[in-house]
């Protein structure tokens, strides 16, 4: 790169990731320019935090954005057929997403990268926490928490445990993790991706860049995965094959052959949180782990927010938090932890294209009632007719109204919308919030 002339880079997208990447890519000499569709008076905090050598186009996407650029870095949020991406691409613009440019100063820090429909965030967080407790000097991040770009400019790190979206995957061209993870495959996004199987092809872009010195972990029980080709050692975890290299056996989950812990020791509720300790301390112990670190840190892991988190007890009646489940696997998978018959399950806000048939199978029977709120409504309630008894509710208030008086002593209430939440909340954090709220203010709450 020349002294006098500096290249010039295009962020678009001004989220804490897009802040980020301008602050990484200032910090390396790049002439920078950031490009959000959002106004000036939306995105004025935000541009607070970039260096003041950091250009801003806000209101749009403009093609003459790209003249003279050399490199263009796309947000987690951003579209991949975004006008302006599209034309940098065909332009032979080199074009990357965020993480893809940490990763390329931190290329030789050992990664852990976990991807999946449903339980990445969880999964993250319990890779990143065993790795702490066994003395490595862990940054946990990229999709959720801090933006891979922070940990890149603070450097120093002994490993690295990244949550990586599809849509990130989709722009990574170098991204070698020492150890890839890939949870499961449901529905999702198809209003981003056109199949499924592009879907999955997005996903399996974590292992493209690995070798057979590497380790792909994934999950033994979904059969979308069954056929999973990696140029890596391909291990398995499953709560049902005890063949796989981390298992559930009985009561037991088992590491390499060894009991690690009792599943009752594991503060998690559902089966599918046992799936995700299974790949986290899989993944764990491919990167070094001492089992002993590994045991200690699943037993003191409490849980993340909005995910199974019971929030009120009201007259023996639990209100369980699990806005982050935003698609139908993980509503699916979320339901199987519950007694048959007692769960009184709250659904609805924005599809993303999903065909909520899929949920004939995990409600019937084991769902007493159906509420439903948000722009899905109608399509949700001609999905499981005849399945299970629908309830419109339009609003969470008159959900959680109508699931309170209609709950007895020993069910749970519980928000679990397989939606996303843009339609009536500024996020799932925001609904989920607001349903702790409602049940805290119901009479008769064990608080």
């Amino acid at each position: 790169m020349s002294e006098t002339t500096p290249r010039r880079a295009l962020v678009i997208g001004l989220g804490s990731s897009g802040v980020a990447a301008a602050r990484l890519l200032a910090a390396d000499g790049w002439r920078v320019t950031v490009n959000d569709r959002a106004g000036e008076a939306e995105l004025g905090a935000r541009r607070a935090e970039l260096p003041e050598s950091v250009a801003t186009v806000f209101g749009g996407h403009p093609l003459e954005l790209l003249g003279g650029v050399d490199l263009v870095v796309a947000s987690p949020g951003v579209r991949w057929d975004l006008e302006l991406l599209v034309e940098a691409r065909r332009r032979g613009i080199e074009t990357i997403a965020e993480v893809e440019l940490a990763w390329r100063r931190l290329a030789g820090t050992p990664l852990v990268g976990i991807t999946g429909s449903n339980g990445k965030t969880t999964t993250t967080a319990l890779v990143g926490e065993i790795l702490r407790v066994a003395g490595l000097k862990t940054a946990v991040g990229g999709n959720i928490g801090h933006p891979a770009s922070d940990h890149a400019l603070q450097g120093g790190w002994d490993a690295l445990v990244w949550e990586l979206s599809s849509f990130q995957l989709e722009g990574c061209t170098t991204l070698r993790p020492r150890v890839g993870v890939l949870l499961n495959l449901s529905p999702d996004h198809l209003d981003r991706h056109p199949t499924l199987a592009a879907y999955l092809a997005a996903k399996t872009r974590l292992f493209a860049r690995q070798t057979a010195d590497d380790v792909a972990v994934a999950g033994g029980d979904d059969p979308a995965l069954a056929d999973l080709a990696v140029p890596s050692r391909l291990e398995r975890f499953s709560v049902v094959d005890r063949s796989a290299a981390a298992h559930l056996a009985g009561d037991t989950l088992v590491l390499d052959g060894a009991a690690l812990l009792p599943r009752a020791e594991l503060p998690l509720l559902g089966d599918h949180n046992v799936a995700n300790a299974l790949a986290a301390a899989l993944a764990a112990a491919r990167m070094g782990a001492d089992r002993e670190s590994i045991a200690r840190a699943l037993r003191t892991f409490k849980g993340l927010p909005h995910r199974h988190r019971v929030v009120a007890t009201v007259a023996g009646v639990r209100f369980v938090d699990d806005s982050k489940g935003t698609n139908i696997g993980a509503t699916a998978a979320g339901l199987a932890g519950y007694p048959a018959g007692t769960i009184h399950l709250i659904l609805g806000g924005l599809g993303k294209g999903q065909d909520f048939a899929e949920l004939r199978p995990a409600v019937a029977g084991r769902v007493a009632t159906v509420y439903l709120i948000g722009e899905a409504t109608d399509e949700i309630a001609n999905a499981l007719a005849g399945v299970v008894p629908v309830e419109r509710c339009g609003t969470l208030a008159e959900a959680v109204a109508r699931a309170a008086a209609q709950a007895r002593r020993g069910d749970t209430v519980l928000l679990s919308p397989a939606c996303a939440s843009f339609d009536q909340f500024r996020d799932y954090g925001h609904r989920g919030d607001e349903f702790a709220r409602l049940a805290n203010a119901l009479p008769g709450g064990d608080r």
